[in-house]
């Protein structure tokens, strides 16, 4: 007798639903199970160990351990601290705020002691030093600023009278080469002083003038044969204001002094300048103007002899200074 074909299909049915939800739970536990693990619950395979290198092993077996009265090894002279001298400068610096900030927060008398001590710590240094500093420059001519510009009075006489012989030179020999034009306006109230300025300048040194007015009229203390009318001159100067005053040498060349009213002496003083500048003087009267520059190093002495031995840059600025006296 045939069983019946529905039963079997039955029966099949149920073994299969005994089966598979015990093979799940052997393989994977629901994720609600799995609660504790949290969000990260993706499990990472145990890595396997790495292999063991035996000659390495070996090596580490037959070293003999370290002795440990052995000496340390040296730590390296850029990494070992560098302690502060007690009483040096850079102690002072670091430690003097700090004592003063204690003595005025706490005024007792450990407090106030100790800063007053160091502070006078400083100041014996202070006049070790400035004594040091008499006795070199005493004994170098080269540092010693009496050798430039003489500091006494007696002295200066002399210094003074050497550069003002220097400045006669220069202007007789500027009126000789150029001449002294002035642009003023009749509205203007500072253009009669300076016509008046310049007119004793031209007197003293002998140089040529030019009056040059603005509007066509003339200023109080110049008659109408002392002037002429702007010509178009002020306009290929580009000057704007006056009174100005402007030192003419022929062919072409034409050098502003002042755009404002100036005193003679400061108008020689600004026409020494210009011709100074413009290579305008000969160099025996350049030497009596440049007293100032005795014993003073060029910029090229100064680039040139850098270096980090002190003793040799001395040396180097010492033979640059004795060509310069």
């Amino acid at each position: 007798m045939c069983a019946n074909p529905i039963l079997k299909i039955f029966a099949g049915l149920w073994l299969c639903a005994a089966i598979l939800p015990t093979a799940a739970a052997a393989q994977n536990t629901s994720f609600y199970d799995r609660k504790g693990e949290g969000w990260f619950w993706y499990q990472d395979p145990e890595l396997e160990p790495e292999p063991v290198d035996e000659n390495q092993v070996k090596q580490q077996a037959t070293t003999p351990p370290a002795d440990p009265k052995s000496p340390k090894a040296v730590e390296p002279p850029s990494y070992r601290r560098q302690e502060v001298e007690p009483f040096s400068v850079e102690w002072l610096q670091k430690q003097m705020p700090v004592l003063l900030g204690r003595a005025i927060d706490d005024p007792t008398k450990e407090n106030v002691e100790a800063y007053l001590y160091a502070q006078r710590v400083a100041m014996d240094k202070a006049q070790r030093y400035a004594n040091q500093v008499q006795m070199v420059v005493a004994n170098d001519p080269y540092l010693d600023e009496n050798n430039r510009v003489p500091l006494s009075s007696f002295a200066k006489k002399d210094f003074l009278r050497y550069r003002g012989e220097g400045q006669t030179e220069a202007m007789e020999h500027l009126s000789k080469i150029g001449g002294l034009w002035v642009f003023f306006d009749s509205t203007c109230a500072f253009c009669p002083p300076q016509v008046s300025a310049v007119r004793d300048l031209a007197r003293e040194f002998g140089f040529l003038t030019k009056f040059i007015s603005m509007n066509g009229e003339a200023v109080p203390g110049l008659g109408q044969d002392e002037f002429v009318p702007n010509g178009g001159q002020a306009q290929r100067l580009g000057l704007r204001l006056t009174p100005t005053t402007v030192f003419v040498v022929p062919p072409d060349n034409y050098y502003i002094l002042s755009q404002g009213m100036m005193s003679q002496d400061q108008l020689r003083d600004r026409l020494i300048v210009a011709a100074d500048y413009n290579g305008l003087l000969p160099e025996e009267i350049l030497k009596k103007l440049r007293v100032f520059d005795r014993g003073v190093l060029s910029t090229e002495d100064m680039k040139a002899g850098a270096g980090d031995d002190p003793g040799e840059w001395v040396r180097y600025l010492k033979e640059r200074l004795s060509g310069q006296y």
